[in-house]
């Protein structure tokens, strides 16, 4: 695995985020936005927000242990960790009117959880385009707001809160957040169809939140570190109590 900037882990602990520019080569995003075409072919026109994409090409697979990315993820989460979210979002321009998108990732772990909620997951997201003006869609952020459970929208119906900005980045750039992180996705008004990938861990001891689409047979045939970020296991009980071998990442 490549060194960890302190800087990154830095920028994720004050901002909420850390942006990794270049973390997939030209080769690698050409790779990537051809396997997201060949998904997009078999899927109705439009906007595409696909859960559990990883096992609908084996390209997809290199995003789980991709060496420029997880060490920043390990540092924080430690090594008992697993893929427990994914999804591959394709936004063609729209002139649908603006609205409030503005969320934490985690879904019920925001109601039933005490304040201050914990971290418990982190994602990286990676654009296979460039998002380099505000009319492409980009990701918008409030940074430093994770540590913030609550945020209340503007009494003026705006849909951008005071403090957000747009994550304004070139393909190939992989973002790592923290899921407490107030994010939304901004309208594509662009010529241009914006593609991502998202790739969410936590915990190996925290049930996914949507089936990756991985099968256990391809499941047999990965790397002992790439079949533990994929969820495998050698029993129920090794989630909680996990051994080296249940964990090979701790053997890096």
């Amino acid at each position: 695995m490549s060194a960890l900037g302190t800087d990154l882990r830095a920028d994720l602990e004050t901002q909420g985020l850390a942006v990794l520019d270049g973390a997939l080569s030209s080769d690698q995003t050409d790779e990537l936005e051809d396997a997201v075409d060949g998904v997009i072919v078999a899927r109705p026109p439009g906007p595409l927000h696909e859960l559990g994409f990883l096992g609908l090409d084996e390209r997809f697979l290199e995003l789980v242990d991709l060496p420029e990315v997880l060490p920043l993820v390990t540092d924080v989460l430690g090594r008992d960790i697993y893929v427990y979210h994914s999804h591959l979002d394709v936004h063609p321009p729209s002139l649908e009117p603006p609205r409030w998108r503005w969320h934490q990732d985690g879904g019920r772990q925001n109601v039933e959880l005490e304040s201050p909620r914990p971290l418990l997951s982190l994602k990286v997201g990676y654009f296979l385009t460039d998002v380099e003006d505000v009319e492409m869609g980009p990701l918008w952020v409030l940074p430093g707001s994770h540590r913030h459970d609550t945020l209340v929208r503007p009494e003026d119906g705006s849909t951008r809160p005071p403090g957000a900005e747009p994550l304004l980045v070139s393909r190939g750039t992989a973002v790592v957040f923290d899921r407490r992180l107030w994010h939304a996705r901004g309208d594509n008004t662009s010529d241009v169809t914006r593609k991502a990938l998202f790739v969410a861990y936590s915990y190996r001891w925290v049930r996914p939140r949507d089936d990756l689409g991985v099968d256990r047979a391809l499941l047999e045939r990965v790397d002992p570190v790439r079949r533990q970020l994929l969820g495998g296991g050698t029993s129920i009980l090794g989630y909680w109590l996990p051994t080296d071998e249940d964990v090979p990442l701790r053997m890096r």
